[in-house]
């Protein structure tokens, strides 16, 4: 684990502990409690994908992130019951950015689907405010990839690179959930994750808008680091460097 990926796990653990100060005994409801967001991540995604020689950079913003958008969303299932909490997120996004030059000379066009699934179990202790916990789970990403070089060459010659590793790692993290006003909530989660790829990270926060309803409105940040390389079987060497980041929009049903 590098030495970035330790100061960021003390920094967390720091802030997380001086956060949680436990209350009195508080009850929480023993009956099985479902949850489903959809949401939408309007991310940025900025950082490398390479296959062999052949490399591109990638720095979209959102609006550059929407005209490369081929499809993309999420959906976020729950259940929280005693001071248990189970969690299963999806997401999927298809992407086709602009052509970037390289130093080979010439162009690169770019294709990358990602799906993108996580799992995780949680455990609650009560708060004056609201609550804290731990969770452990797992993170499964798979970056299928088409990479197409065109040189510049007076005959127009391209070269194809297409590969689709994916990885696992297992997560360890917390969370921190308050009530901020009559019908506000906000929570705070982060987690590090292990494994599979070289190292991953992943923070958000966002604020619920509860409704009279029992539905909710969703609007937060989240920021997403994966550092992934991985040998492929004609021997090249696969890699994916980025972060996304940016606003989450998503309606919550209860």
């Amino acid at each position: 684990m590098s030495k970035s990926i330790i100061n960021l796990s003390t920094t967390f653990l720091l802030a997380f502990a001086c956060m949680v100060q436990p209350a009195q005994a508080q009850d929480f409801p023993s009956e099985p409690d479902w949850k489903v967001t959809a949401y939408l991540w309007t991310m940025a995604l900025d950082g490398e994908v390479g296959i062999g020689p052949v490399r591109a950079d990638i720095d979209l913003s959102f609006g550059d992130l929407l005209d490369a958008l081929n499809i993309g969303g999420a959906v976020a299932i729950k259940r929280d019951w005693g001071r248990n909490v189970l969690v299963a997120d999806l997401s999927y996004y298809s992407l086709s950015p602009d052509d970037v030059t390289t130093p080979l000379g010439g162009s690169i066009s770019t294709d990358l689907d990602m799906p993108l699934l996580q799992f995780y179990y949680g455990r609650k202790t009560a708060l004056s405010n609201g609550h804290a916990g731990w969770l452990v789970g797992a993170r499964y990403m798979e970056m299928d990839t088409k990479l197409t070089w065109t040189p510049n060459l007076p005959v127009p010659v391209e070269r194809v690179k297409k590969a689709s590793p994916d990885f696992t790692d297992f997560l360890v993290g917390g969370f921190y959930q308050a009530s901020i006003g009559e019908k506000w909530d906000l929570t705070l989660q982060g987690d590090i994750g292990v494994g599979g790829s070289d190292h991953s990270w992943n923070v958000q926060m966002f604020f619920q808008r509860n409704l009279q309803s029992g539905n909710a409105v969703i609007l937060g940040f989240r920021v997403l680091d994966i550092d992934f390389e991985d040998d492929l079987p004609n021997g090249e060497l696969f890699k994916y460097d980025a972060r996304m980041s940016g606003l989450t929009l998503g309606f919550m049903w209860d």
